[in-house]
């Protein structure tokens, strides 16, 4: 199961994040590489430090009816961990 799978099925709660966004709650688009953007969820603000990096709570995980391009949101390939984007 990806990142993205665990986070829309309610396993994974928490994004670790080095540097966490600047602006909390953020949305974020969830991508799998070959299929594009499944859906998207809400980024809380930090809640503790860990050794993954500051662990942001995951609130409201939808997934789409069907993946879209990611082209929609100004990408032209799947980014390796996140790229922030503006809103579609």
């Amino acid at each position: 199961v990806g990142n993205a799978d665990a986070i829309l099925d309610g396993k994974r709660r928490f994004e670790h994040r080095r540097v966490p966004p600047k602006r909390l709650p953020a949305r974020a688009y969830l991508a799998v590489g070959g299929t594009g953007v499944v859906g998207e969820c809400e980024l809380g603000a930090p809640e503790r430090k860990t050794t993954d990096g500051w662990a942001l709570p995951v609130a409201r995980p939808r997934r789409y009816r069907a993946p879209r391009p990611l082209e929609r949101y100004g990408l032209l390939k799947t980014p390796r961990s996140f790229q922030y984007v503006d809103p579609a």
